[in-house]
């Protein structure tokens, strides 16, 4: 049976800049390189990975790296060949958009984010809706390579409509 998500991938332009970000802002660690960046013997041509997922067949994975990242799911950088252009994304974009990290001090990780090259809006702000409460905030900012991260803090839990509660880190 379904457990929840196990990771989140994310192609950038510069993978090894994504890393260091997601280290020296939220402590992430290394677990493995499936391709090891910088190593061209080990770059997965797309024609091998084309039939399997979809992956551009002119393209070549020329690293991906998987990164644990506290009490959620793990976070796989992949880098590619020819580069692909880092994209801004919001929240109008269709599809897959933005991950949100939690934190217990909002303020000081939206500094880390800021010190390590992300552009932060507005914030932080309090929660509104079934997500407000006494501290809940969220602010969101926008990294170096393009990813949008909204940071997140619900001490005072969320309202629900069910009887399953939303995830929320363990102490």
């Amino acid at each position: 049976m379904v457990k929840g998500i196990e990771h989140i991938g994310i192609t950038v332009e510069d993978p090894d800049k994504a890393e260091l970000f997601f280290k020296h802002t939220f402590g992430a660690e290394v677990l493995h390189r499936v391709v090891p960046f910088g190593e061209e013997d080990k770059h997965i041509p797309g024609e091998k990975l084309s039939s399997i997922q979809g992956f551009p067949p002119e393209l070549a994975m020329t690293s991906v790296t998987m990164l644990r990242l506290a009490d959620g799911p793990n976070i796989e950088i992949i880098g590619v060949s020819p580069v692909v252009t880092n994209q801004k994304r919001t929240i109008g974009n269709s599809g897959f958009n933005h991950i949100s990290i939690y934190t217990d001090d909002i303020t000081a990780t939206g500094e880390r984010m800021r010190q390590n090259g992300a552009t932060m809006f507005e914030g932080p702000n309090d929660c509104f809706g079934c997500e407000a409460g006494q501290g809940n905030q969220i602010w969101f900012g926008l990294t170096p390579f393009g990813l949008l991260i909204e940071l997140v803090s619900l001490p005072s839990g969320v309202a629900t409509i069910s009887t399953t509660q939303r995830w929320i880190p363990s102490e």
